[in-house]
This record gives C-alpha cells, structure tokens and sequence, in this order.
C-alpha cells in the first residue's frame, strides 16, 4: 500500500535510452512528465511574473511554445530535423510518441534522441541563463553546442559497435548528416 506499482508510460524508452546523457535525460523526464517551471504554472501558483517567453518575447511562455513553437526554438529543431529530412510532429506529446520509432535504422533513432534530448536540455539552459543572468546566445550557439556535445557522444559509442560489412557505425552515419 506505502509502495504501488506505478504506471508504465508510453515515454519511458525515449527518455531512458542505453546510451542517454543523463543530465539531458532528466530534464526530459521533467518535461514528459509536465513539470518544468515555465511561467504559465507560475502564474498558475499564484506568483507575479511576466508571462512573456524569454526567449522571442512574442508569445506566453508554456512548454509547448517554449520547446516548439518560439521562433528560437523553433530555429534549432529546423536546423537538425531538416539535415535529418525529417518532418516531425509539432506538438510535445506527439514528439515522444514519434520517438519511439523514427527511423528504421538504429543508428538514426539514437542520433534522434540525442538531438531531441540535447535540444531540449539546452533550450532551458538558455531560458535560464536569460531569467537569471539575462545572457544570451543565439540560436546558432545552441546548434553548435548541441552538436558538439553529441559527436563527443557517439564517439565511444561508434568505438564499441561491432559492424556488418558495409555497415556504418553511428558517428559515421552523424557524419553523414552533420558534415560541415
């Protein structure tokens, strides 16, 4: 009774993956699981605060606008979801459910993950460096970072793959996609 089994939600491969960064992938957790600290819910608690995102100034703050639809964010999902020639859904819960299967091919859904979870995680870095620092950085410097953090990411990973011939290892396949 102290101790119930909780319930398995649909998100929880997304989120829990093998080869996750782990301080991405708890603000994921956070995320899925509604509880980030946008300014619509602190508003809703009763504080006194602008409802403006931080981040374009043109819309209310909620998770939805902030992850999805602010022109910054939206800005650094286009960057990858178009080198990935992908089209994913636009709405957050939808995202997660279109995580589960992205792609047929293995090494695409881990690079998918990464770039979902880094996004995300960075975003809000971002969001808070303007709240409680009032820095910025452009969109630009998101995407750099968050590329930066996944190719040292895969790095190791592509080092313990063991390949099929003709198969590439999964830093190659980011390479593939992601060469400058």
């Amino acid at each position: 009774a102290l101790h119930p089994m909780p319930l398995e939600v649909f998100w929880h491969k997304v989120v829990w993956f093998k080869d996750r960064i782990p301080k991405h992938a708890f603000i994921t957790w956070i995320a899925a699981r509604n509880r980030m600290v946008t300014r619509d819910r602190l508003i809703g608690w009763g504080l006194t605060v602008p409802p403006n995102c931080v981040l374009c100034v043109g819309h209310d703050e909620n998770m939805q606008h902030l992850f999805f639809s602010c022109a910054y964010s939206s800005q650094v999902w286009t960057f990858f979801t178009s080198r990935l020639h992908l089209m994913p859904p636009q709405e957050f819960e939808e995202v997660l459910r279109w995580l589960k299967a992205p792609s047929k091919d293995k090494n695409v859904i881990l690079i998918i993950r990464l770039i979902y979870q880094a996004t995300l995680y960075l975003i809000w870095k971002e969001r808070n460096r303007r709240v409680h620092s009032d820095e910025r950085k452009p969109p630009g410097s998101i995407i750099s970072e968050a590329q930066q953090i996944i190719k040292l990411r895969l790095d190791p990973i592509a080092r313990r793959q063991v390949l099929q011939a003709g198969q590439d290892s999964v830093l190659a396949t980011w390479v593939s996609f992601f060469a400058v």
